[in-house]
């Protein structure tokens, strides 16, 4: 059925379809986990035996590499990329090659649910050129938070840092989340080389978790990079407008390190989301590592939501009128998705104006306005008692 009537020849009905009153934005996620990390896993023969060679040694499966796999839980991670190594050797020495299997597990166990995944090969190691190559294609899908906890913080923080910003230039919203061991010795040191965003795009969690190591079938104390796994899985798992303040890492029973109250407040104070040990272990206060409007991890999530949905609404309408008719279509499709975040709880409220001048018309622009008061979370409760 045509939209327009293009001519009226012959004696009849035409009729002309004016559907853009039915435009809505549709769903879309808010959690999904990119990660990039070393794997290996051993190919099978068509009859599904694991492959040797001549001498007998292992014929590894390399066409898990330069792909990315899309997996919705840990074990369909293990059956496409492999097992783990041990983590440490009997020296207790850090010496495990596979990774992103191990950092998947912490993932999946503090609530990860869809997760972009790359594989690198770890032999040679890969180098830092790999995992920029690796997560350049990764923000290709449908990602929301990155981690890469084989990194350093500074290595993560390089790699990932000028993709965060070229991704929100080309109309992508991400976040990072890097992890990494606090040095109580020179914690002014480590808070004034704590890495940072502009607009609110990076955390970075502490201290280090423990976590069982299936490979030596005990539980063992992971560098702090790997908190990231299980901070960007607890993050994954909630709504954009439900902070991370005082929740539960469910995958999480202790931590490498214990803050004294005096180190955990300069931590808070420095903008870093740290962890501690109370009836479970706890986030501490949800917060990314800027100091201005975007300290606030729900901030940061519901403005990228409120984005994201707006784009949804108003891209259909790209090609349309640019008139009374369509403009006010156009305003009703963006207000009824604010509407759901109010709805939903993550914006108090907000104002919407949809215009365009005579110029504007000319120039193809239709002008958005909108003003939106995202929801915050409760972070002190001050009590006076009165005695009587």
């Amino acid at each position: 059925m045509a939209e327009e009537i293009l001519e009226t020849i012959i004696p009849g009905t035409y009729v002309r379809v004016r559907a853009e009153g039915l435009i809505r934005a549709g769903g879309f996620a808010v959690g999904n986990i990119g990660i990039v990390g070393t794997a290996r896993i051993q190919a099978v023969d068509d009859n599904g035996d694991p492959e040797t060679g001549g001498d007998g040694s292992p014929i590894f499966d390399t066409s898990i590499y330069g792909r990315t796999f899309v997996l919705s839980d840990y074990a369909s991670a293990r059956a496409q990329l492999g097992e783990y190594d041990a983590l440490l050797n009997a020296a207790g020495a850090v010496t495990g090659q596979l990774n992103l299997v191990r950092a998947l597990q912490v993932a999946y166990q503090n609530g990860a649910r869809t997760v972009f995944a790359r594989a690198l090969s770890p032999t040679p190691a890969p180098n830092r050129t790999a995992y920029e190559e690796a997560f350049a294609e990764l923000i290709k899908d449908d990602v929301n938070i990155l981690i890469a906890p084989e990194l350093t913080p500074d290595e993560a923080t390089a790699v990932l840092n000028p993709l965060l910003v070229s991704a929100e230039n080309n109309g992508k919203d991400l976040i990072a989340v890097v992890g990494g061991d606090v040095d109580t010795t020179d914690l002014t040191g480590f808070l004034g080389a704590v890495p940072s965003n502009d607009t609110g795009r990076l955390i970075f969690a502490t201290p280090g978790v423990y976590s069982f190591d299936a490979a030596a079938s005990e539980e063992v104390a992971l560098p702090g990079q790997y908190t990231a796994a299980a901070v960007a899985g607890l993050i994954s798992g909630l709504a954009v407008q439900s902070s991370p303040t005082n929740k539960v890492l469910p995958g999480v029973t202790r931590l490498t390190q214990r803050f004294a109250y005096g180190e955990m407040a300069q931590l808070v104070s420095g903008h870093v989301l740290a962890l501690e040990e109370r009836r479970g272990v706890r986030v501490v206060r949800g917060i990314t590592t800027h100091t201005g409007a975007f300290a606030q991890v729900t901030t940061r999530r519901i403005v990228d939501a409120a984005k994201r949905g707006i784009r949804l609404s108003a891209d259909p309408f790209i090609g349309k009128l640019n008139n009374q008719r369509v403009r006010k279509t156009l305003y009703g499709a963006i207000a009824s998705f604010l509407d759901t975040m109010v709805s939903a709880e993550a914006l108090v409220g907000y104002t919407l104006e949809v215009t365009a001048t005579r110029d504007d018309e000319i120039a193809g622009r239709a002008i958005v306005n909108a003003v939106i008061l995202p929801t915050f979370s409760i972070d002190y409760i001050l009590v006076t008692l009165n005695l009587q």
